[in-house]
């Protein structure tokens, strides 16, 4: 089966055939989103998983999270969760580190950029959360608040993560 990137270029040359001229960046957007939701509804989920860490590892990606998250919180695919949000939160919160060393000492872009790591590893936390929560997991959730909590303290990304298993 072809990639994500693939098949949307695929069905973006077709459109734009379709329309005689290239796709607006919002007619852009909705297609994607259809290819999204039509991956989600074909159980193409290891493959959209692998897609998201790839692409919004460190950064973006939030609706696709978000879309892909509450399906797995409906279907109640632990696994997944755990491979989706693990996968994203190890990312972001390394992401975030490589920018704090300097922004701790006052460099105004490097703060800048801690800022904004630091936002896209919560946003990915809070969505983790929320998916422990729904599933009834109060241990492993109030574990990720305590995990969260050293993120914010911004202790060391290696006694912020947990050991890999």
């Amino acid at each position: 089966m072809p990639s994500y990137s693939v098949e949307f270029e695929r069905l973006w040359a077709r459109r734009a055939k379709t329309l005689g001229r290239d796709l607006t960046q919002e007619e852009a957007r909705v297609l994607d989103g259809e290819l999204f939701q039509s991956w989600i509804d074909a159980g193409r989920l290891d493959a959209l998983i692998r897609t998201i860490l790839a692409n919004f590892g460190r950064d973006g990606g939030l609706e696709e999270i978000i879309t892909l998250g509450h399906h797995l919180r409906k279907t109640r695919d632990q696994a997944r969760v755990h491979t989706l949000f693990r996968g994203l939160i190890a990312r972001r919160v390394k992401a975030f580190h490589s920018w704090w060393p300097r922004a701790s000492q006052g460099h105004v872009g490097c703060m800048r950029e801690a800022a904004r790591t630091s936002a896209q590893a919560m946003d990915a936390y809070i969505e983790y959360f929320l998916s422990l929560d729904h599933l009834g997991l109060p241990v492993e959730r109030e574990a990720l608040r305590e995990e969260m909590m050293r993120f914010q303290a911004r202790e060391p990304a290696k006694t912020v993560l947990p050991k890999v298993r």
